[in-house]
């Protein structure tokens, strides 16, 4: 009996060994199968991705024709839409602006008349070229900087210091500063400007500049040269400006006028004398000399070129007037919004800075007489 059970008890052990054996194969060979099935399907996967390969470029290829006439067609429409809104706005405006400067196309050519024929002029072109010239941009500056002079000095009426630009600077301006200011602008007003000006009514009487009354352009001429003459000055200004603040040259010419970095309206002349011909009056002769304009034209430019650099510099925000914010955000910053109009700062990316900035918000000429630091205030980010 002993001898029986365990002969059994080694049957079963060796049955169990080898149902085990058998489980284990059988384990090992579904691993093998189940790899070779991944292996299988991936492959297939590939083949499958490389045949289609083809058909998803053609559809992307076909999505973006879609996709480009859909915006052809909406560019297109906009485009359409846009332009004949335009037609329709131009022929209204330009009939309202015609009428206003027919209507008083009479009287600037009756004070045209009697400047030409006044007793100081007498018909002399030359006296009415060089010395009115000269006269009409003094004029211009000195009347333009009187009010923003006062302001300063005065403070009054206190509630445009509201719209101060950098609040509490130069209120009243520094008084040794602003003296040595005084006596470089009146150098270059008085001993600067007047040479370059005579240089350029010699080369405008070259090019063909009229000065009789009869021959006053219309109000569409003027127009267009005066899109002519903003090329020009922003143009000019721009990359002189520009290479003015080179480091190789910024000390021995420009930085004389970085010296306010809180701009005040009289500043905008206060410059070393070679960088007030080549940067302030150069592009701002340029336009007329370009289109051998009427002088009458060359003084209406003037000055809305003295009056514009002025508002530039005043450090005033007022409503109903162009943003001083970009180039008083240059006196700040000095490597920011080199040019005039903003269009050679954005192609050169030189305003990035200025654009990220509170002041960009407020860059708009504003129409109502809320001050621009109370509608975007300055965020303040805490650590």
């Amino acid at each position: 009996q002993s001898t029986w059970g365990f002969q059994n008890l080694m049957e079963i052990v060796f049955e169990k060994r080898i149902i085990m054996i058998r489980e284990y194969r059988n384990s090992k060979m579904k691993m093998v199968s189940n790899e070779n099935e991944e292996t299988e399907k991936l492959q297939e996967c590939n083949d499958e991705m490389i045949n289609r390969t083809p058909e998803p470029i053609a559809d992307r290829e076909e999505c973006k024709k879609d996709k480009y006439l859909d915006s052809l067609k909406k560019f297109l429409f906009v485009l359409g839409t846009s332009a004949f809104m335009f037609v329709g706005a131009r022929n209204a405006v330009t009939w309202h602006l015609q009428s206003f400067w027919g209507a008083s196309a009479n009287f600037y050519q009756q004070r045209w008349i009697e400047i030409y024929h006044s007793s100081v002029f007498d018909s002399d072109e030359d006296l009415i070229g060089f010395q009115g010239t000269v006269f009409i941009l003094t004029a211009a500056f000195l009347i333009v900087n009187a009010f923003f002079l006062i302001v300063d000095f005065t403070g009054k009426p206190a509630v445009l210091s509201r719209y101060k630009i950098q609040p509490n600077t130069n209120t009243p301006p520094p008084r040794g500063k602003f003296i040595k200011t005084i006596l470089i602008i009146a150098f270059n007003m008085f001993f600067v400007s007047p040479p370059v000006l005579f240089i350029w009514f010699k080369a405008m009487k070259f090019r063909g500049c009229t000065f009789k009354p009869e021959e006053l352009p219309s109000f569409p001429w003027v127009v267009g040269e005066f899109v002519i003459f903003s090329i020009c000055v922003e143009v000019g200004f721009y990359y002189v400006h520009r290479s003015l603040h080179h480091r190789l040259v910024y000390k021995y010419f420009h930085k004389i006028h970085h010296e306010w970095t809180a701009p005040i309206g009289i500043i905008s002349i206060y410059s070393h004398p070679i960088e007030h011909i080549i940067s302030f009056m150069a592009p701002m002769l340029a336009g007329p000399l370009v289109t051998g304009s009427h002088i009458a034209t060359a003084w209406l430019w003037f000055m809305s070129g003295i009056a514009s650099t002025t508002i530039s510099h005043c450090g005033y925000h007022l409503p109903f007037l162009p943003s001083p914010e970009s180039h008083d955000y240059h006196h700040q910053k000095f490597n920011q919004n080199f040019g005039i109009l903003g269009v050679l700062d954005r192609i050169h990316g030189t305003d990035t800075e200025f654009r990220k900035s509170v002041h960009y918000q407020r860059h708009v000429m504003f129409l109502n007489l809320i001050p621009p630091r109370e509608m975007y205030p300055r965020v303040i980010k805490k650590c």
